[in-house]
């Protein structure tokens, strides 16, 4: 069911949020919250653990006729409960002409920062009423949980030993073997906002856009540089932090794995090698595919710049390049000039679009037919270029 909800526009140096009001048995709908955990391998989560009789208490308090809620449920839209941003156009909650669109309120796409207590204290009575929100659209999991610790931290002591794993803060933040993928992720998101194709055309958090064309979230682009470079970067950041006889265990300790292109550059601390890598596919990619394309294409927004990303990684995992010094992308690319990418087919539509029928579109364009199989294509992609 689509639900939209009138807000008001916050700017703020974390970067921008919006304050909107929304009936708590709507919010149980599309929210969740995660405990914070770890289980000897892998982090997760941002939360506590709910406190049952905390939970009592405010149900308790919200039956009294003077209950009020007066302080905002923080939430990030965007992210599924594995960590996963949400890229299709159809589901995506968005922000148009003074309104949070929910395309869809039943998809539990919407994750508690704050206020996982007060929401959940509205299960087991029969009482509703508005809540004030803020709500952060595509915030990153890494800085979800740096926003629940900063609100929490001087309220309730939190493990610090957890909290330095979860919510990124780095023992040296100037030794780069210490980066974790998503610190150095967000660094290149930065560099590039800064030069090249995506000059002021990357919504960093705490900066605001540079271009009036077209723009894509930070989260986007990181979440497309770490496909590259991680299965799970959390997983990297806690075991780069493990602390052993002399100093910690930096980005050497971590496992290569074929799966993730450009890992090798990452252990290496050849962050340069990645960077080389990307300036050189964008930059093909914007004197072809970008061009004369118009600032409302599909390729431009989130689920278009992951799609570009996937593509990239194809053609890295197939080897149909070759990563040295002389690495171009242009002679792959170039039939993009000439192709009349059809968006006014409805498959393109920002309501049809999914990732794999751009990816697919996209390898069908660029690549020979012994460099893809069509029994992985699909069938609405063939149509097009038969």
């Amino acid at each position: 069911m689509k639900e939209s909800f009138p807000c008001i526009k916050v700017e703020q140096p974390i970067g921008e949020f919006y304050l909107a009001s929304i009936k708590a048995s709507i919010l149980r709908k599309f929210c969740f919250s995660r405990v914070a955990s770890y289980d000897g391998s892998s982090v997760s989560g941002s939360q506590r653990e709910i406190n049952d009789a905390r939970v009592n208490e405010i149900g308790r308090y919200l039956k009294t006729p003077d209950a009020s809620i007066p302080n905002t449920i923080i939430l990030s839209a965007n992210y599924r409960e594995d960590d996963s941003l949400v890229v299709e156009p159809n589901e995506r909650w968005e922000y148009e002409d003074g309104k949070i669109v929910v395309p869809n309120s039943e998809l539990k796409i919407c994750s508690i920062i704050d206020g996982q207590h007060r929401l959940k204290g509205f299960d087991n009575i029969d009482v509703d009423m508005d809540l004030p929100c803020s709500i952060f659209i595509d915030l990153p999991p890494s800085m979800q949980a740096y926003v629940f610790s900063t609100i929490n931290f001087n309220q309730k002591k939190v493990d610090k030993s957890l909290a330095y794993q979860l919510f990124g803060y780095q023992v040296d933040e100037s030794d780069s073997d210490l980066w974790s993928p998503d610190i150095l992720a967000i660094k290149i998101s930065r560099v590039f906002q800064k030069d090249g194709p995506f000059k002021g055309r990357i919504r960093i958090i705490g900066q605001s856009s540079m271009n009036d064309s077209w723009t894509v979230s930070s989260a986007s682009f990181i979440e497309g540089v770490l496909s590259l470079i991680t299965p799970n970067s959390k997983n990297d950041k806690y075991e780069i932090s493990k602390k052993g006889i002399i100093g910690y265990s930096g980005r050497k300790s971590l496992k290569r794995n074929k799966r993730y292109p450009l890992r090798d550059f990452y252990l290496d601390s050849n962050d340069l090698a990645i960077e080389m890598v990307l300036d050189r596919y964008f930059r093909a990619i914007e004197r072809s595919f970008w061009n004369g394309k118009e600032p409302g294409s599909i390729i431009f927004r989130t689920i278009g710049i992951s799609a570009q990303f996937k593509f990239l990684k194809y053609i890295l995992e197939k080897e149909l390049v070759t990563l040295n010094r002389d690495l171009e992308f242009d002679s792959m690319l170039n039939c993009l000039n000439d192709s009349d990418f059809p968006e006014s087919n409805p498959i393109f539509s920002a309501r049809t679009a999914t990732t794999k029928l751009l990816v697919d579109y996209l390898k069908v364009a660029c690549l020979s037919d012994k460099q893809y199989s069509k029994e992985e294509i699909s069938p609405e992609i063939l149509k097009i270029f038969c």
